[in-house]
Protein backbone atom coordinates (compact mmCIF):
# COMPACT_ATOMS: atom_id res chain seq x y z
CA UNK A 1 0.00 0.00 0.00
CA UNK A 2 1.35 4.27 -0.55
CA UNK A 3 0.59 6.89 0.87
CA UNK A 4 0.09 10.33 0.05
CA UNK A 5 1.53 12.81 2.63
CA UNK A 6 -1.63 12.28 4.65
CA UNK A 7 -0.73 10.24 7.55
CA UNK A 8 -0.02 10.97 11.14
CA UNK A 9 1.56 8.29 13.44
CA UNK A 10 1.45 8.44 17.11
CA UNK A 11 3.28 5.72 19.20
CA UNK A 12 2.65 5.10 23.31
CA UNK A 13 4.68 2.99 24.62
CA UNK A 14 3.79 -0.37 27.71
CA UNK A 15 0.60 1.34 27.85
CA UNK A 16 -1.99 -1.18 26.36
CA UNK A 17 -3.24 -2.51 29.25
CA UNK A 18 -5.11 1.08 29.64
CA UNK A 19 -6.06 0.89 25.94
CA UNK A 20 -9.95 1.65 27.00
CA UNK A 21 -8.83 4.24 29.23
CA UNK A 22 -6.58 5.70 26.88
CA UNK A 23 -9.12 6.27 23.94
CA UNK A 24 -11.84 7.16 26.74
CA UNK A 25 -9.98 10.33 27.33
CA UNK A 26 -7.83 11.10 24.24
CA UNK A 27 -11.91 11.56 22.83
CA UNK A 28 -12.85 13.44 25.92
CA UNK A 29 -9.29 15.66 25.64
CA UNK A 30 -10.40 16.08 21.37
CA UNK A 31 -13.80 17.09 22.72
CA UNK A 32 -12.95 19.75 24.66
CA UNK A 33 -10.50 21.31 22.35
CA UNK A 34 -12.87 21.81 19.71
CA UNK A 35 -13.03 18.48 17.92
CA UNK A 36 -16.25 17.52 16.27
CA UNK A 37 -16.18 13.37 16.20
CA UNK A 38 -18.57 11.27 13.98
CA UNK A 39 -18.81 8.21 12.62
CA UNK A 40 -17.39 6.54 16.31
CA UNK A 41 -16.55 2.38 16.04
CA UNK A 42 -15.14 1.34 19.59
CA UNK A 43 -14.37 -1.73 20.46
CA UNK A 44 -11.59 -3.48 23.80
CA UNK A 45 -9.32 -3.48 20.42
CA UNK A 46 -9.78 -0.78 17.96
CA UNK A 47 -11.28 2.85 17.94
CA UNK A 48 -11.42 4.77 14.41
CA UNK A 49 -13.92 7.56 14.35
CA UNK A 50 -13.97 10.68 11.93
CA UNK A 51 -12.84 14.32 13.46
CA UNK A 52 -13.24 17.65 12.44
CA UNK A 53 -11.47 20.84 13.61
CA UNK A 54 -11.89 24.09 12.72
CA UNK A 55 -11.79 23.50 8.55
CA UNK A 56 -9.89 20.12 8.92
CA UNK A 57 -11.46 16.67 8.70
CA UNK A 58 -9.90 13.38 8.88
CA UNK A 59 -9.95 9.48 10.43
CA UNK A 60 -8.04 8.38 13.39
CA UNK A 61 -7.77 5.01 13.95
CA UNK A 62 -6.32 4.00 17.34
CA UNK A 63 -5.05 0.16 18.20
CA UNK A 64 -3.23 -1.58 21.09
CA UNK A 65 -0.19 -3.21 19.30
CA UNK A 66 1.19 -5.66 21.69
CA UNK A 67 2.31 -3.73 24.86
CA UNK A 68 1.82 -0.38 22.66
CA UNK A 69 -1.09 1.20 21.40
CA UNK A 70 -0.60 3.42 17.80
CA UNK A 71 -2.91 5.87 16.52
CA UNK A 72 -2.87 6.91 13.07
CA UNK A 73 -4.43 9.98 11.43
CA UNK A 74 -5.58 10.65 8.26
CA UNK A 75 -5.99 14.28 6.99
CA UNK A 76 -8.98 14.10 4.55
CA UNK A 77 -9.47 18.03 4.06
CA UNK A 78 -8.49 21.50 5.08
CA UNK A 79 -5.85 22.81 7.53
CA UNK A 80 -2.44 22.06 6.15
CA UNK A 81 -0.31 24.80 7.89
CA UNK A 82 2.30 24.63 4.35
CA UNK A 83 -0.40 25.20 1.67
CA UNK A 84 2.28 23.99 -0.77
CA UNK A 85 1.27 20.42 0.27
CA UNK A 86 -2.08 20.55 -0.40
CA UNK A 87 -1.42 19.36 -4.08
CA UNK A 88 0.44 16.63 -2.84
CA UNK A 89 -2.41 16.14 -0.44
CA UNK A 90 -5.55 15.89 -2.65
CA UNK A 91 -3.97 14.66 -5.56
CA UNK A 92 -3.13 10.72 -6.29
CA UNK A 93 -6.29 9.28 -5.26
CA UNK A 94 -6.44 9.97 -0.87
CA UNK A 95 -9.91 8.97 -0.73
CA UNK A 96 -9.09 5.73 -1.66
CA UNK A 97 -5.87 5.62 0.99
CA UNK A 98 -8.15 6.95 4.06
CA UNK A 99 -10.98 4.49 3.31
CA UNK A 100 -8.43 2.05 3.07
CA UNK A 101 -8.39 1.92 6.69
CA UNK A 102 -10.98 3.32 7.84
CA UNK A 103 -13.61 0.84 6.30
CA UNK A 104 -11.15 -1.92 6.08
CA UNK A 105 -13.27 -4.64 8.38
CA UNK A 106 -11.32 -7.18 8.49
CA UNK A 107 -9.42 -6.61 11.91
CA UNK A 108 -7.00 -8.24 11.21
CA UNK A 109 -5.95 -6.92 7.99
CA UNK A 110 -6.01 -3.38 9.88
CA UNK A 111 -4.26 -4.52 12.68
CA UNK A 112 -1.42 -5.70 9.88
CA UNK A 113 -1.62 -2.28 8.08
CA UNK A 114 -1.86 -0.14 11.31
CA UNK A 115 0.51 -1.91 13.05
CA UNK A 116 3.12 -1.67 9.91
CA UNK A 117 2.61 1.73 8.89
CA UNK A 118 5.88 3.58 10.45
CA UNK A 119 6.72 7.03 9.98
CA UNK A 120 9.78 7.64 7.40
CA UNK A 121 8.52 3.79 6.01
CA UNK A 122 6.45 5.20 2.95
CA UNK A 123 5.81 8.54 1.46
CA UNK A 124 3.85 11.06 3.39
CA UNK A 125 3.81 9.21 6.80
CA UNK A 126 5.07 11.14 9.55
CA UNK A 127 5.81 11.11 13.15
CA UNK A 128 2.63 12.91 15.05
CA UNK A 129 5.30 14.04 17.60
CA UNK A 130 7.76 14.97 16.38
CA UNK A 131 6.36 16.45 12.58
CA UNK A 132 8.15 19.53 11.13
CA UNK A 133 5.85 23.21 11.35
CA UNK A 134 5.87 23.06 7.87
CA UNK A 135 4.48 19.30 7.57
CA UNK A 136 1.82 19.41 10.26
CA UNK A 137 -1.60 20.18 9.90
CA UNK A 138 -3.66 22.33 13.13
CA UNK A 139 -5.42 18.80 14.23
CA UNK A 140 -2.02 16.72 13.61
CA UNK A 141 -0.04 18.94 16.62
CA UNK A 142 -3.15 19.81 18.97
CA UNK A 143 -3.31 15.63 18.60
CA UNK A 144 -0.11 15.23 19.98
CA UNK A 145 -0.92 17.64 22.48
CA UNK A 146 -3.59 15.92 23.84
CA UNK A 147 -2.64 12.23 23.05
CA UNK A 148 0.78 13.20 25.67
CA UNK A 149 -1.46 14.85 27.83
CA UNK A 150 -3.47 11.62 28.55
CA UNK A 151 -0.05 9.41 28.29
CA UNK A 152 0.95 11.25 31.18
CA UNK A 153 -2.21 10.68 33.36
CA UNK A 154 -2.16 7.10 32.43
CA UNK A 155 1.53 6.94 33.05
CA UNK A 156 1.11 8.76 36.54
CA UNK A 157 -1.82 6.20 37.18
CA UNK A 158 0.36 3.15 36.23
CA UNK A 159 3.16 4.27 38.83
CA UNK A 160 0.59 4.33 41.89
CA UNK A 161 -0.45 1.22 40.52
CA UNK A 162 3.21 -0.35 40.60
CA UNK A 163 4.09 1.49 43.83
CA UNK A 164 1.02 -0.20 45.36
CA UNK A 165 2.32 -3.73 43.83
CA UNK A 166 5.51 -3.40 44.81
CA UNK A 167 4.15 -2.36 48.40
CA UNK A 168 2.32 -5.33 48.59
CA UNK A 169 5.25 -8.01 47.83
CA UNK A 170 6.86 -6.26 50.09
CA UNK A 171 4.51 -6.62 52.88
CA UNK A 172 4.21 -10.28 51.70
CA UNK A 173 7.70 -10.98 52.06
CA UNK A 174 7.82 -9.47 55.21
CA UNK A 175 4.87 -11.76 56.94
CA UNK A 176 6.36 -14.53 55.03
CA UNK A 177 9.34 -13.74 57.40
CA UNK A 178 7.48 -13.85 60.11
CA UNK A 179 5.69 -17.28 59.59
CA UNK A 180 9.07 -18.86 59.34
CA UNK A 181 10.71 -16.85 62.46
CA UNK A 182 7.22 -18.29 64.46
CA UNK A 183 7.55 -21.85 63.46
CA UNK A 184 11.17 -21.79 63.84
CA UNK A 185 10.30 -20.74 67.47
CA UNK A 186 7.56 -22.94 67.36
CA UNK A 187 9.88 -25.88 66.72
CA UNK A 188 12.39 -25.05 69.38
CA UNK A 189 9.66 -24.85 72.01
CA UNK A 190 8.08 -28.05 71.29
CA UNK A 191 11.39 -29.74 70.74
CA UNK A 192 11.52 -28.48 74.78
CA UNK A 193 8.44 -29.66 76.34
CA UNK A 194 8.79 -33.22 74.58
CA UNK A 195 11.86 -32.96 76.48
CA UNK A 196 10.54 -31.75 79.50
CA UNK A 197 7.21 -34.44 79.09
CA UNK A 198 10.32 -37.62 78.90
CA UNK A 199 11.69 -36.22 82.20
CA UNK A 200 7.84 -36.65 84.09
CA UNK A 201 6.85 -33.04 84.28
CA UNK A 202 3.64 -31.41 83.94
CA UNK A 203 3.23 -30.19 80.09
CA UNK A 204 -0.40 -30.19 79.35
CA UNK A 205 -0.82 -26.80 79.71
CA UNK A 206 2.25 -25.49 77.29
CA UNK A 207 1.58 -28.29 75.12
CA UNK A 208 -2.09 -26.95 74.89
CA UNK A 209 -1.22 -23.50 74.15
CA UNK A 210 1.61 -24.47 71.70
CA UNK A 211 -0.89 -26.42 69.81
CA UNK A 212 -3.05 -23.77 69.47
CA UNK A 213 -0.23 -21.22 68.39
CA UNK A 214 0.93 -24.20 65.44
CA UNK A 215 -3.02 -24.12 64.51
CA UNK A 216 -3.04 -20.30 63.92
CA UNK A 217 0.38 -20.78 61.87
CA UNK A 218 -1.12 -22.64 59.83
CA UNK A 219 -4.16 -20.38 59.61
CA UNK A 220 -2.00 -17.75 58.21
CA UNK A 221 -0.41 -19.31 55.80
CA UNK A 222 -3.85 -19.99 54.24
CA UNK A 223 -4.74 -16.82 54.68
CA UNK A 224 -1.37 -15.53 53.17
CA UNK A 225 -2.27 -18.09 49.87
CA UNK A 226 -5.73 -16.29 49.86
CA UNK A 227 -4.28 -12.84 50.26
CA UNK A 228 -5.89 -12.09 53.59
CA UNK A 229 -2.78 -9.77 54.62
CA UNK A 230 -4.77 -8.24 57.71
CA UNK A 231 -5.66 -11.73 58.97
CA UNK A 232 -2.34 -13.64 58.83
CA UNK A 233 -1.13 -10.09 60.45
CA UNK A 234 -3.63 -10.92 63.59
CA UNK A 235 -2.92 -14.54 63.24
CA UNK A 236 0.56 -14.08 63.83
CA UNK A 237 0.66 -11.92 66.70
CA UNK A 238 -1.71 -14.37 68.25
CA UNK A 239 0.11 -17.18 67.64
CA UNK A 240 3.08 -15.55 69.06
CA UNK A 241 1.66 -14.47 71.93
CA UNK A 242 0.47 -18.08 72.45
CA UNK A 243 3.64 -19.33 72.19
CA UNK A 244 4.85 -16.84 74.81
CA UNK A 245 2.63 -18.36 76.99
CA UNK A 246 3.40 -21.55 76.43
CA UNK A 247 6.98 -20.85 77.05
CA UNK A 248 5.46 -19.14 80.62
CA UNK A 249 3.66 -22.32 81.59
CA UNK A 250 6.89 -24.84 80.38
CA UNK A 251 8.72 -22.25 82.92
CA UNK A 252 6.18 -23.02 85.61
CA UNK A 253 7.09 -26.63 85.44
CA UNK A 254 10.68 -26.02 86.32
Amino acid sequence: MSYSVSSFVYFVQDLSEYFDDFVERLMSQLALRGTAITDQHVESDLAKFKVRYMDEKGTLIIMPIGRDIKAVYQVSGGGILRKGLWGAITGGGLSTIVGSLFEESNKDRLLSLVGGLVAGGATGVYDGFNTAMQEATEFSRMLAQAIQSVEEELREIKRGKEAAIGARREEVRELESQLEEAYTELTVLKEEIDLAASEGKKVDKAKNRLERAEKLLEEAEESLSAGKRAKVKANIRAAQRMIELAREALEETT
